[in-house]
């Protein structure tokens, strides 16, 4: 039986109220030389059911024990046969050209490409959480470098993926790892604006809130353990998340990414509750350079996972 040239791969976890929409779309698509993959973790089988009774040509792979994200991802690469890896959310409905335009942007560049992401609710929460976590990848403009690429529209060659070791399974912003893994190897981010995906979301204010501030602590964890866990390095990404500094520049980038995109109402109307999730973010971010500084058995597990002394890449903000 011929492989195909695609692997598209999806985790899930209590995912039933998205996956059939998700992969409905999935098949409607132009592209056709690929295969589905999904993950599920779930501890029921209420995925499982909808996958294997309505969808009968996805490989479905159910893990008894709980998987994280990234995990759940190098699973379903595990399992793949094509050259190229798609990887995507279960909370996401597809554009009809969207893995046509991922395949063509990644034969014209030869490297990785990170499709876009638009906000598939209207709703002025919906509006504002999009454009805290993913304004970076609105729809919009021409295909350009990008430092980061999240793992809900994104694709990599086995080849690559295969040289980085896949995604770390224990990090929730494995993604974000890769995505610099990637660029320490010469590896050029293409960002494709025609490639789009549809994200939704099902959070309250209070929720994203939270989810802001703890995906801020894990960030500066994360980028301490990048840079080698120097106290200097912590002392300085603390004081310019704390000082006026790095907050107004990530506004005025949310700015630029809005106007491009055409979101220049959403921008305004919404203003007030993405710039509490980038403050949250960075009051999460401030946490953690604290508790690096100022907590030993913090810095030492830092130091004791240390995943290389090279400089990051400049990412502005909080990735999604």
């Amino acid at each position: 039986m011929k492989s195909p040239e695609v692997s598209v791969i999806i985790p899930a976890y209590h995912s039933q109220d998205t996956i059939a929409f998700c992969l409905q779309t999935l098949r409607a698509q132009t592209y056709r030389d690929f295969e589905t993959i999904v993950v599920d973790s779930s501890p029921d089988a209420r995925s499982e059911e909808i996958v294997r009774s309505g969808f009968p040509e996805v490989l479905f792979i159910r893990s008894p024990k709980r998987l994280l994200p990234h995990a759940a991802r190098n699973k379903g690469a595990a399992q793949a046969r094509g050259s190229l890896f798609v990887f995507t959310d279960p909370d996401v409905s597809f554009d009809s050209r969207w893995l046509e335009a991922l395949v063509r942007s990644h034969r014209g560049s030869g490297g990785p490409i990170s499709g876009a992401i638009d906000c598939l609710g209207s709703r002025w929460l919906d509006g504002g959480v999009h454009l805290c976590k993913f304004s970076k990848w609105l729809p919009g403009g021409s295909p350009r470098l990008i430092d980061c690429a999240p793992t809900a529209n994104l694709l990599v060659t086995r080849a690559v993926y295969e040289a980085i070791g896949g995604f770390r399974d224990e990090e929730f912003l494995g993604d974000l790892i890769f995505s610099w893994e990637a660029r320490r190897r010469g590896e050029r981010l293409q960002f494709e604006p025609a490639a789009v995906v549809f994200h939704e979301h099902r959070h309250r204010v209070g929720s994203f809130l939270r989810e802001r501030f703890e995906r801020g602590i894990l960030f500066a964890g994360v980028r301490m353990r990048w840079l080698g866990s120097r106290r200097r390095t912590a002392l300085f990404y603390l004081a310019v998340s704390v000082l006026p500094i790095r907050y107004p520049r990530i506004l005025a980038l949310v700015a630029g990414h809005a106007w491009r995109a055409g979101w220049r109402r959403r921008y305004l109307s919404t203003f007030p509750l993405f710039a509490a999730g980038h403050a949250a973010s960075l009051a999460g971010e401030s946490l953690g350079y604290l508790r690096f500084l100022f907590d030993r058995r913090t810095a030492e597990r830092a130091s004791a996972t240390a995943f290389a002394p090279h400089p990051a890449p400049d990412v502005s903000r909080t990735p999604p």
